[in-house]
């Protein structure tokens, strides 16, 4: 059965705008940003540090309210009246920040993942195990699974917290900057299982900086400067070396390498 455009659309932002400090003081860093990602799409979100990337994020995952306007998950729901279990059922979040583990295992960290499909204080089962460790294998860290969260390099916990990204089983993957301390090969393991779930009908907004990464993997960008967006739409024609030249304040020149693009300083 066909889904309906209300059942495609996993998350819209209505008019968002966001400011630090209050009165004459207050500080903006968002205006006006609206999107909308539906199922199956796989979407970018570059521009230059500093521009409200990360702020944007967080107000689109539900851990920072913005000072105007409205994030609706599927079916319309008010994403900040849900609580965090029933957002936990729609979306899930890679931060870009280390987050506090405390002394969990780098397993326990990943079968969290099932926390919102199941039943609160109820133990893991053997199947969950298994599917949580099945997902780290495909990011390499398998080996890990006993090892205290705590001592994790970045590379590591990164893609640990990938593997319970993959377990949740929540259509929206938000990942903030998901390839950070990540060598190549775990980069493209990591980006391919983004890939792979947007093929499955579930959908990925992610914070790059890789240009290259964003072209080949993610086929919408969303080029946001000086806290407005600039540019949405397709990425074979949005990454232009104009605008990211402008944006960036550096002039770039795209490459084509086969089906590739990389950038280049001129």
């Amino acid at each position: 059965m066909a889904l309906d455009e209300a059942d495609m659309t996993l998350m819209q932002a209505v008019e968002i705008t966001h400011g630090f400090g209050a009165g004459e003081g207050q500080r903006r860093v968002l205006s006006d940003i609206s999107l909308k990602i539906e199922a199956g799409e796989s979407v970018a979100l570059i521009g230059p540090n500093g521009v409200g990337k990360t702020t944007l994020m967080r107000i689109l995952a539900g851990l920072l309210k913005p000072t105007s306007g409205r994030v609706e998950l599927r079916g319309g729901e008010d994403l900040h009246a849900m609580s965090r279990r029933e957002v936990a059922r729609q979306l899930t979040v890679v931060p870009q920040a280390r987050p506090q583990v405390f002394d969990f295992s780098a397993l326990d960290l990943v079968l969290m993942g099932f926390h919102a499909r199941t039943a609160r204080f109820s133990l893991p089962s053997a199947a969950h195990q298994e599917q949580a460790l099945a997902a780290m294998a495909e990011l390499d860290v398998a080996d890990l699974a006993d090892r205290p969260a705590s001592v994790l390099s970045g590379g590591e916990l990164q893609r640990v917290l990938m593997a319970r990204t993959m377990t949740s089983e929540a259509a929206l993957w938000l990942l903030d900057e998901p390839t950070a301390n990540l060598d190549i090969r775990h980069q493209i393991a990591l980006l391919e299982q983004v890939t792979a779930h947007c093929a499955r009908g579930g959908a990925a907004l992610g914070v790059l900086h890789d240009l290259a990464l964003a072209h080949r993997y993610f086929e919408r960008v969303i080029i946001l400067d000086d806290g407005k967006i600039r540019a949405d739409g397709p990425s074979n024609s949005t990454l232009d070396d104009a605008l990211l030249s402008q944006v960036f304040q550096v002039d770039l020149h795209s490459v084509d390498v086969g089906e590739r693009r990389v950038w280049v300083v001129k």
